[in-house]
């Protein structure tokens, strides 16, 4: 009689591990696909479609999995942009078509701060012209007391570039910590953009 206990709990025991043993496995191959990936950034980000300037799968997958991580960090309404291209370039870049479309280029890289970095950057810029913010009043008003070394010397190119940079500053996890806040004018203007 207590063997044959001993036997069903046994094979109880035994069913059960294997069981989990199984659900284990099946979840740790239960990862997305790039197709898969791809759709939810396109969500996250408002953005029409995505591609690849020949940069391997594992590698594109790598970016676009930390572009939908980080894009959860931003709070603000993101305007519609076209597309993002995932390019073996060292930097981000911004690009436009006759006012049609916005479209930002990012780099195929490793170092997760400068992709941060430049995806907040090109994010500014889709604001920009989404939003024509540098046409505002507020704008030319509080553009007059911007010392653009305090943000980047990147920020002192032109007003293209120094909205950019600011909507980068503005949205740094190190902002009002590690990083100085802006004045309160500017950063209400920048705000208006960010977060209506």
């Amino acid at each position: 009689m207590k063997s044959t206990y001993l036997t069903k709990l046994t094979k109880t025991v035994l069913m059960i591990t294997m069981g989990m043993l199984l659900s284990v496995n099946a979840w740790a191959q239960d990862t997305k696909s790039l197709s898969g990936l791809e759709e939810e950034v396109k969500k996250a980000l408002n953005c029409s479609f995505i591609t690849t300037d020949g940069v391997p799968d594992n590698e594109a997958y790598q970016v676009l999995d930390f572009i939908l991580r980080d894009s959860k960090t931003f709070t603000f309404n993101l305007p519609y942009l076209r597309k993002i291209i995932i390019s073996n370039t060292v930097k981000g870049e911004y690009t436009e078509n006759a006012g049609q479309f916005t479209g930002i280029t990012l780099p195929n890289t490793r170092d997760e701060k400068f992709l941060d970095y430049c995806l907040r950057h090109e994010m500014g810029h889709v604001i920009d012209h989404a939003k024509n913010a540098r046409e505002s009043n507020e704008w030319t008003a509080a553009r007059k007391h911007v010392e653009t070394k305090s943000i980047s010397t990147y920020a002192g190119t032109n007003d293209q570039e120094l909205f950019a940079e600011m909507v980068a500053y503005r949205t740094a996890k190190e902002y009002g910590k590690s990083l100085s806040p802006l004045p309160n004018d500017i950063e209400k203007m920048i705000d208006k953009y960010l977060y209506n």
